[in-house]
């Protein structure tokens, strides 16, 4: 065997773990003698979870041997226990749900299946940590840019990510059907990481959460909104927790389902979810909240809302007769209707703490290349005058108050 680094390789990918997973990916997929490079993806900013690095292994052989993998190595920093709990969960769902959910689509054909990436390699030691992917790029799937020129997302996007997220959850219903016992001993994996007290004290994330809703709350403009959403403060984490654990209905969620973490392929309208630090067990309405809460506006919203629970159900059922599930035994259309209205308030506590990203995101590049979860930043590094962030807040405050979720989130605060 040769390995002939290529001269440009980053200080970060530095190390004999990355080299020798490189290494045995390569001998898995047959190839003895090979050279790569190394491009970075997302690297080098402090908060960052982990390195993020494509790399290109060229078969010296064969030039129809070479591969293209994404490769993430955890940043090793103060912050390291969340790192590695959250790494932990995504090794733990590649190994556990998507090579399942793969498994589970063979009996379709390719085109009908979802494209979800394969695992290559993974390791969860202490200062060892990397997990090495199939790179999407190579069958057609990029980054959506619109976000860094604070452009929305248009409708047919919106509805391909929503028919997407109605195949993922199908996927949890037909392995709960299929393989029940296998199926239980799963869902146990995933309780919900980010919101629980055990977590919350080994990290800084329980500051995250409270920083990023005051200082949403500092630029609400209707005063009484602003009193009531105080209200909701004090009980700001037993609410996500509320919301998050399982319910009457439940499925193996994505977790932090917004643009970032996702790849499109636009000439045939599919879309592909990554990063699965948070996959959680719980209501699949909280991925389609969290991901149009903090995606779209409330005009968006406004105008499309009906059009697109039709779109998931709709979905939701054609994917699951592929497997000769009948969608009203496992998710009644009733009680979709009835969780989408009520979850409507957990999309409002997101964006209340989430919008801080976003309005930050198309400022700069490298939140584009990251996880939410990366960012838990100073609140200095939103800054107040920030004009869409602003406009963001008061835009959903303003929404909830018209529609009534804020007076439903206060209920649900005092009676929980």
């Amino acid at each position: 065997m040769s390995l002939d680094v290529h001269i440009s390789e980053p200080d970060d990918f530095n190390g004999f773990e990355l080299h020798s997973s490189i290494n045995k990916v390569a001998h898995d997929k047959g190839i003895e003698d090979f050279e790569y490079t190394v491009d970075c993806i997302s690297a080098k900013r402090a908060n960052y979870i982990a390195n993020v690095f494509r790399v290109e292994i060229r078969d010296t052989n064969s030039d129809k041997n070479d591969i293209s993998v994404i490769v993430k190595c955890l940043v090793y920093s103060e912050r390291q226990v969340l790192f590695h709990k959250l790494h932990e969960r995504e090794v733990l769902a590649y190994a556990k749900v998507i090579r399942k959910f793969q498994q589970l689509q063979n009996v379709l054909y390719e085109h009908e299946r979802m494209e979800l990436s394969e695992c290559l390699y993974s390791n969860t030691e202490d200062a060892n940590e990397v997990i090495i992917l199939e790179d999407l790029k190579a069958k057609g799937y990029v980054a959506d840019d619109k976000l860094a020129k604070f452009e929305n997302l248009g409708i047919k996007e919106i509805s391909a990510v929503i028919s997407e997220l109605a195949k993922f959850h199908a996927l949890s219903f037909v392995f709960q059907t299929k393989e029940t016992m296998i199926f239980a001993e799963t869902k146990s994996d995933f309780h919900d990481l980010l919101y629980q007290d055990h977590f919350l004290n080994k990290t800084k994330l329980r500051n995250y959460f409270f920083e990023s809703f005051e200082m949403s709350l500092k630029v609400v403009k209707d005063e009484d909104a602003r009193k009531k959403l105080q209200k909701v403060d004090v009980k700001l984490l037993e609410l996500l927790q509320l919301y998050t654990k399982p319910s009457k209905t439940n499925v193996l969620c994505h977790g932090d389902c917004w643009v970032n973490n996702m790849l499109f392929k636009h000439e045939t309208e599919k879309v592909s979810f990554i990063d699965f630090q948070a996959m959680r067990y719980a209501n699949p309405v909280t991925d389609i909240m969290y991901f149009l809460y903090i995606c779209t506006d409330s005009a968006f919203r406004t105008e499309h809302l009906e059009l697109l629970k039709v779109i998931y159900y709709d979905n939701l059922k054609v994917f699951l007769n592929k497997f000769d599930i009948k969608a009203e035994e496992v998710y009644k259309k009733e009680n979709f209707n009835t969780d989408f209205e009520d979850f409507k308030a957990y999309g409002l506590l997101i964006a209340m703490i989430e919008l801080r990203i976003v309005a930050m995101a198309g400022a700069d590049e490298s939140l584009l290349r990251g996880s939410r979860l990366d960012l838990s930043m100073d609140s200095s590094e939103i800054p107040e005058e920030n004009e869409l962030f602003k406009y963001r807040v008061n835009d959903v405050v303003q929404e909830s108050i018209d529609n009534g979720v804020l007076d439903k989130l206060l209920i649900r605060e005092f009676f929980s």
